[in-house]
């Protein structure tokens, strides 16, 4: 079995505890379905890590890069430390396959 960093712990257990802060950000910016990926849903992230974030954006929402930005924003705030909030279209296509394949549902 594979060992999980403390700082993946800390940092998922954050997110955990602001489980109501974050469906309400993500509602308010018409998004939905949100998945950690990378470093933190490996079990590896190290105290430099930050939070990597995958959602859908609902089409009738507006401008996706602005509403990306501010759910990165308010969760950067919230937590105390760097989210990057991407979109299954945003992301390139080796990473793409990667980050879905490390996605874990919240």
């Amino acid at each position: 079995m594979k060992s999980v960093t403390a700082e993946s712990s800390t940092l998922r257990a954050a997110l955990v505890a602001q489980r109501d802060l974050l469906e309400d950000v993500m509602s308010r910016y018409r998004a939905s379905n949100p998945r950690i990926f990378g470093s933190v849903a490996r079990g590896d992230a190290s105290t430099h890590s930050d939070i990597d974030l995958l959602v859908d954006l609902h089409p009738d929402g507006g401008n996706a890069l602005l509403r990306l930005s501010g759910i990165a924003e308010e969760l950067s705030n919230a937590l105390g430390t760097r989210v990057d909030v991407v979109s299954v279209p945003m992301l390139r296509t080796k990473v793409s396959q990667t980050a879905l394949d490390d996605a874990v549902a919240l």
